[in-house]
């Protein structure tokens, strides 16, 4: 069921069942390819065919990205391009994991780390924000040079099926507020809150209460929720700024035990898949293994990343990244998707939370075969919600017209 609203859609949630149980751990499978994002050539990787690799040692370390850790101890069998559905194709290590092979830490220097400190230990850690995508220390550093004044922790999980977010915070409400300090520190915030997409869906799926509780703040029930959130705090004067919960904690980890982001926790759901579970499993595990471990098939369809702005996975070997939050598992009689033409109903303008018009750069984009770029209007805000295509009558997706549009912009 959807339910239109000014700037954002209600879409019915589906997370009552995969919320039931605790995160699971998946063991480390035997092979695991590790992405290498920003290491292209072997200048910037730290390990080649053959290498035997402690456990959190050192991958790669590309200029402008962040360094990339050992998830697993084990042999290095090559590094092979492999195809993502958010990324495109990515430079992997492929690691023939041994869990005999010891590890090493980073200095972890602990809660009374300088700011400085905290930023380079991020990099160095190799933390990715996984609603965003973006390397941690980049966010800090543009947070302190923008001077926020209000940091939250990203649990909003406003799309149906996922929440992986919501499970974390679930399985740690207390260790979020030392998370929180942490990143604050790093960016001079002086206000702390925990954003979720309802607070009464956040206090019964993760049972927040007390402190937690009433650090809680609410995106309105609407997806998406974070861009209606961040303009409510700046019309309350403030300078505000979010960071994922599994950020926030893998950067707990690395400042108080010198553990590198290695493992995510992904929601596994959809109608394809036998049992509905969150699970946390290491970077570059194949997602096979997490479909065969909810009772899909090896080899179904999936949705990975979210359930609206994610991409279709058809090869079980593709590995999963800091990002990949969500995995829906399509059923094998999947009905084909029925396309209209426009009808000019304004749905796709109404629910867009950057009061973009998308029907009319549909238009403009079909009716010239070289539009003019002033008449775009807007096309360079988009926020890439997909909104406006998921409610769409006609079955079209006004976001890949509002996505050429902006690049035709850009260009000039």
């Amino acid at each position: 069921m959807i339910s239109i609203f000014s700037g954002g859609v209600r879409l019915e949630q589906k997370k009552s069942r995969t919320m039931k149980n605790r995160i699971e751990t998946l063991p480390a499978p035997k092979i695991i390819a590790v992405p290498l994002p920003g290491a292209q050539t072997s200048a910037q990787r730290c390990v080649r065919e053959g290498d035997v690799v402690l456990r959190y040692s050192q991958l790669s370390m590309p200029i402008r990205n962040v360094a990339v850790c050992a998830p697993a101890g084990g042999r290095v069998l090559g590094i092979r391009a492999m195809p993502h559905p958010v990324s495109g194709t990515v430079d992997c290590a492929v690691i023939e994991t041994n869990e005999a092979v010891g590890e090493i830490r980073l200095e972890s220097p602990g809660m009374g780390a300088e700011p400085d400190e905290i930023i380079r230990l991020s990099a160095a850690a190799g933390i990715i924000d996984e609603y965003d995508g973006i390397p941690l220390f980049k966010k800090l550093k543009r947070f302190r040079r923008l001077k926020i004044d209000w940091l939250a922790a990203n649990v909003l999980d406003d799309e149906p099926y996922v929440c992986s977010g919501l499970a974390v915070l679930k399985e740690n409400r207390a260790a979020v507020r030392a998370e929180l300090e942490l990143a604050a520190a790093a960016c001079g915030a002086s206000e702390r809150k925990i954003a979720v997409a309802s607070e009464m869906r956040a206090r019964h799926y993760a049972r927040i209460s007390g402190a937690e509780s009433d650090m809680l703040v609410s995106g309105g029930g609407i997806y998406p929720a974070w861009p209606r959130l961040l303009r409510e705090q700046q019309l309350h004067g403030r300078r505000p700024g979010l960071i994922g919960v599994q950020a926030l904690a893998a950067l707990y980890e690395a400042v108080e035990q010198g553990r590198p982001q290695v493992s995510t926790v992904v929601t596994v759901s959809g109608e394809g898949a036998k049992e509905w579970k969150n699970l946390r499993v290491l970077l570059g595990t194949p997602v096979g293994e997490l479909l065969a471990a909810c009772g899909a098939e090896r080899d179904a369809v999936a949705v990975a990343g979210s359930p609206i702005t994610g991409g279709m996975v058809t090869n079980p070997e593709t590995p999963v990244t800091a990002d990949t939050r969500c995995l829906v598992v399509l059923p094998a009689d999947a009905p084909e998707k029925k396309v209209f033409p426009c009808i000019g109903c304004g749905r796709c303008a109404r629910v867009c939370p950057m009061r973009i018009l998308p029907w009319y750069l549909q238009r403009q984009l079909q009716e010239n075969r070289y539009p003019d770029p002033q008449k775009l209007y807007r096309a360079e805000k988009c926020c890439r919600c997909n909104a406006c295509s998921v409610v769409c009558p006609s079955g079209l997706s006004p976001a890949e017209a509002v996505a050429r549009a902006a690049e035709i912009k850009e260009r000039g």
